[in-house]
């Protein structure tokens, strides 16, 4: 193979950390490329184009802070944006800064091979189409590897299906329609609560009820819309400060620190938020304290009966789980949509689905007749789409294989085995408000880069051991709450067969950023760097 690469690093996906990551290290002088799969921009925001869906971080605290100009330029509406706008935004971000010229669109990668004579990458694409690289950063996203269930006679139905995340971009008129709506996570309320008031009949099946609380959006007058943008900057300071980069942070305060009146006011406080607030400004023992726990669910179990007629559709909706052991939904007039006469509820563990027939859905119950059926069924999440692209490392180890017992990383940007492999916003780093989480990754990861085309390295990689620490850690972390429990898409429960391992990092983001810190001023400890190894 040849020695000299065509690129110095390949970024895959164009979502919001794939732009980053590409405009970072083109204005660092690297040689980049873009590799997405879409035609077009926005990664989550230009797949999702369901019905309802939309940004439940503030918008303001969801965007790039790298360009004053850019803030100065771009107008939110109102405090959550719908998906059509995000995806102008990222569509104007992309045009501002001329980064399509160095994207290849329609470009879905299937194969990503590290040759070890030449230290490079070669990358193929679906289409055909290869390339070399020192360097490959893999920013393909969380939740970008859509599931589609095995439902026995799925072939058999002669309606329209679609899933969330391969929407038509031309939209699907529900009018007048019999719908089905199966899955009930953050994705499947955006779509019953939007489309109940226009359809015949909608049918939901809920596999797992989700604590649901108010999204409370609201549109901005020109007042707030000139704010917005006067105070990005405090905003941007304050998403630094925080665990998650999120505008507010937990509580100082323990569950059984106030009065039970004064925790029921503090409940209600948030209930009226906006957004994630609920769940991301909770007393500090929301996960570590099963009693504190269980005093929000039977604060929320409350609101539920109050908003739903029916008692035992209000049975139905109220979880069994702990409050945010499962990533908290939000909602819009959710639950009041099984107050119309023609929604109807359907509690799959209490009656699964034997069948899809040619006209429709059959439980062990009972059968009807469908229209469209929507799959809301979620991902396989967090490292579905990392080994999609079929990367190969040392000795041709496939990553779906290395990851087969749960995901190992160091700091959830380097794979032992795998160098010159970078991921962007994956498993075991990052972890909150994807943007101002990942933009410290993606300038450490540019930093990185540079560093080893300006030293003449032409290669790095996590030591075993650094990586098994980490991976350690990152247990160690959860092991201390509520999560270690949980049946959630963050430990791969929805993926069937999938082997039960925790993805995530969840000490705050703070933490994250000074370690990062101290890897790279100990000259990247931990990692192998050409024939010079630096232990951790």
């Amino acid at each position: 193979m040849n020695s000299t690469p065509q690129y110095d690093a390949l970024v895959i996906g164009a979502g919001i950390n794939g732009l980053y990551g590409l405009y970072k290290m083109r204005e660092a002088g690297l040689s980049v490329r873009g590799l997405e799969a879409g035609s077009g921009v926005g990664g989550a925001w230009y797949w999702n184009r369901y019905p309802g869906a939309r940004l439940d971080s503030e918008c303001y605290a969801y965007t790039y802070h790298f360009s004053p100009e850019l803030i100065e330029e771009w107008t939110w509406d109102e405090e959550f944006a719908p998906q059509a706008k995000l995806e102008a935004y990222f569509n104007y971000v992309a045009d501002r800064f001329d980064l399509k010229k160095d994207i290849d669109f329609d470009t879905r990668v299937v194969s990503t091979v590290w040759d070890e004579d030449s230290n490079l990458w070669t990358v193929t694409a679906e289409n055909g189409r290869t390339y070399t690289s020192r360097n490959v950063v893999a920013a393909s996203g969380i939740l970008a590897a859509p599931l589609v269930p095995d439902y026995a006679g799925f072939g058999d139905f002669k309606g329209t299906v679609f899933h969330t995340s391969r929407w038509p971009s031309e939209g699907v008129d529900f009018k007048g329609k019999r719908v089905a709506v199966i899955g009930v996570g953050s994705t499947g309320i955006q779509v019953a609560q939007t489309v109940a008031p226009e359809v015949a009949q909608l049918t939901v099946f809920q596999r797992t009820p989700n604590w649901a609380t108010p999204l409370n959006n609201y549109q901005f007058s020109d007042a707030r819309k000139m704010e917005v943008k006067e105070k990005s900057d405090e905003y941007y300071a304050l998403t630094q400060s925080t665990g998650g980069c999120f505008l507010v942070d937990t509580d100082s305060r323990s569950t059984w620190d106030v009065t039970p009146e004064e925790r029921e006011a503090f409940f209600e406080e948030l209930y009226g938020e906006p957004g994630l607030t609920f769940y991301s400004r909770g007393f500090n023992d929301l996960f570590t304290d099963k009693a504190a726990n269980d005093e929000v669910c039977k604060f929320l179990a409350t609101k539920i009966k109050a908003r739903v007629k029916d008692p035992e559709t209000a049975r139905k909706l109220t979880p069994t789980h702990g409050f945010a052991t499962k990533r908290p939904p939000l909602e819009t007039n959710y639950y009041e949509i099984y107050n119309q006469d023609n929604v109807d509820l359907v509690a799959l563990p209490e009656e699964p689905i034997v069948r899809f027939t040619e006209t429709g859905i059959e439980t062990t119950d009972r059968s009807w007749d469908f229209d469209i059926v929507v799959l809301a069924t979620g991902f396989d999440s967090i490292t579905g789409s990392f080994v999609r692209i079929g990367a190969q490392g040392v000795d041709g180890i496939a990553l779906s294989d290395y990851w087969e017992d749960g995901p190992k990383t160091y700091m959830g940007i380097f794979v032992h085995n795998f160098p010159n492999f970078f991921i962007l916003g994956g498993p075991q780093g990052v972890n909150g408000n994807q943007p101002r989480c990942t933009e410290f990754a993606g300038d450490w990861i540019t930093t990185c880069i540079s560093y080893l085309k300006s030293e003449g390295i032409d290669r790095i990689e996590a030591t075993a051991e650094a990586e098994s620490v980490w991976v350690e850690h990152c247990n160690e972390l959860v092991n201390g709450t509520l999560l270690r429990d949980a049946q959630s898409w963050l430990w791969g429960s929805n993926v069937p067969g999938k082997k039960r391992a925790f993805t995530m990092y969840i000490a705050p983001q703070t933490v994250y950023r000074d370690r990062l810190r101290e890897i790279e001023a100990n000259g990247y400890e931990g990692t192998e760097l050409g024939d010079k190894i630096l232990v951790s």
